[in-house]
């Protein structure tokens, strides 16, 4: 059973990484810029910037993660759509993870920081998982790749 979970997580892990790499490179047939464009902000947090084409991916990599301890990590949402961005709601298959949020809607062209909670207790090894979150553009939902390694 633990290898089979070994197995999904890395080929997780490779299917984000290239859906980012691919996300991140790809041009915009519109004004010839990216997609999306991630980086790390001085709090540590990941940002993901939305601006209304396709589905946004974010690799949101939680490290090292204690046994029976929950961890948080900031992820800013930037919309950069022409209209408001509600965050509507979120699904995961694991019970270990959730978000904290507002639902007022994020204005054009500014950002709103969201909490990802990771609850390690039950888990074991390399954790990965995903998060999808339903926006006001129903064309548009933002998924989050979580990778973690509990010890």
């Amino acid at each position: 059973m633990r290898r089979w979970w070994v197995i999904a997580t890395i080929v997780a892990a490779i299917i984000a990484t290239v859906a980012l790499v691919l996300l991140i490179t790809h041009p915009n047939t519109d004004n010839n810029t990216p997609v999306a464009q991630l980086t790390e902000v001085e709090y540590g947090g990941i940002t993901a910037e939305y601006n209304g084409d396709g589905v946004c991916e974010v690799l949101v990599e939680l490290g090292t993660v204690p046994r029976s301890t929950t961890t948080t990590k900031s992820i800013r949402i930037i919309n950069q759509s022409a209209t408001p961005l509600v965050l509507v709601d979120y699904s995961t298959l694991c019970r270990c993870m959730w978000l904290e949020y507002s639902r007022e809607p994020i204005p054009s062209d500014k950002y709103r920081d969201i909490e990802l909670i990771f609850d390690s207790r039950g888990e074991w090894g390399s954790v990965g998982n995903f998060m999808e979150i339903t926006t006001s553009s129903a064309d548009t939902p933002i998924v989050l790749w979580i990778d973690a390694d509990v010890e």
